[in-house]
């Protein structure tokens, strides 16, 4: 009989931990799934709290225009953008001042061009006016993933190496500016924004939210990041409640992890391992590779129904134990 008391005891506590567990399976959602066939690889989201939406673009090239899409909060494409300019890949995507911006490769050698157009009250599909400023990268073997839009206008660009490159304050239209390294910062970059209310600059590997002091750049604090498959952009929600995680496009989920959480469980919808980013080679987009899709029902992905396995063979062991009393 004491055998089947200690067995009952080990059988209670299982139980008791995996109650207390089981809520953080359903801690990291997915915000939406992107639902339109255009967007096949995002090279991430750009938050534009004026217009109550979402900035992407493609990392594929366009000839003779580039385009940029603006999103829905549930992942819907509500209005596209162009401008007449060829493109080899968009590396990133920003929102700041009324404006959006595209970073890409410049046709000048180790070269980065940020074009932007101005928007007014009311997004409408079409083209607009647009210009470029040019940006000379003062190092070479740099593969930039993140424009950084950060207060009073301020721009960086953030190299998948993780060093940090800052634009004049008030960069010339004609000519080429010249970038100013500023940090060798932390390895494995994939994309990266200017949070203005934490004020503070927050980038992403593929394992960790990195958020920076937005002067120096030097690491304030780190949370975990959910496994997703082709892990890429970061932003903030509309709501500024939960950090927004990209990876892959069309019928591919967008994650949302809650700014209040320090250790993010593992993501419900792709238990798969984080790929590990490629050699930074040249200042060009990396495309994502492919991966499954997400959808809503998966809210209950692997880990949860592993914590309902777990749960359920806990409970055959309990009823076990209690036959065994008889």
């Amino acid at each position: 009989m004491s055998g089947l008391r200690r067995a009952s005891g080990v059988v209670a506590a299982l139980l008791l931990l995996w109650v207390l567990a089981a809520p953080r399976a359903l801690a990291d959602t997915v915000a939406f799934t992107w639902a339109d066939a255009r967007i096949t690889s995002p090279v991430g989201l750009a938050t534009d709290t004026d217009h109550s939406l979402y900035w992407t673009a493609n990392s594929t090239a366009e000839k003779n225009h580039t385009t940029v899409y603006a999103v829905s909060g549930d992942g819907r494409v509500g209005a596209t953008l162009n401008y007449p300019q060829s493109t080899t890949g968009v590396a990133a995507v920003a929102y700041g001042a009324g404006k959006v911006m595209v970073l890409d490769k410049s046709p000048k050698v180790n070269t980065l061009r940020v074009s932007y157009m101005t928007l007014s009250g009311l997004v409408v599909s079409g083209s607009l006016p647009y210009h470029f400023w040019e940006f000379a990268v003062p190092e070479t073997g740099q593969t930039v993933v993140a424009l950084i839009a950060a207060s009073n206008n301020q721009l960086y660009v953030v190299a998948q190496s993780g060093h940090v490159y800052k634009a004049p304050a008030t960069p010339s239209l004609s000519g080429t500016n010249k970038l100013t390294k500023i940090s060798d910062g932390i390895a494995g970059v994939t994309g990266g924004y200017y949070d203005a209310t934490q004020k503070k600059v927050v980038l992403r590997t593929a394992t960790q939210i990195v958020l920076t002091d937005p002067a120096t750049f030097a690491t304030t604090k780190t949370i975990e990041v959910p496994a997703q498959t082709g892990g890429r952009g970061i932003t903030v929600s509309l709501d500024g409640a939960s950090y927004l995680l990209t990876g892959q496009g069309s019928g591919n989920g967008v994650l949302g992890v809650s700014q209040s959480s320090s250790t993010p469980s593992a993501s419900p919808s792709d238990t798969s391992t984080p790929t590990a980013s490629a050699s930074p080679t040249e200042i060009v987009a990396s495309t994502p590779a492919a991966a499954g899709s997400f959808s809503r029902s998966q809210l209950f992905g692997p880990a949860t129904r592993m914590a309902i396995g777990v749960a359920f063979v806990l409970a055959l062991i309990a009823g076990g134990v209690a036959f065994g009393r008889r």
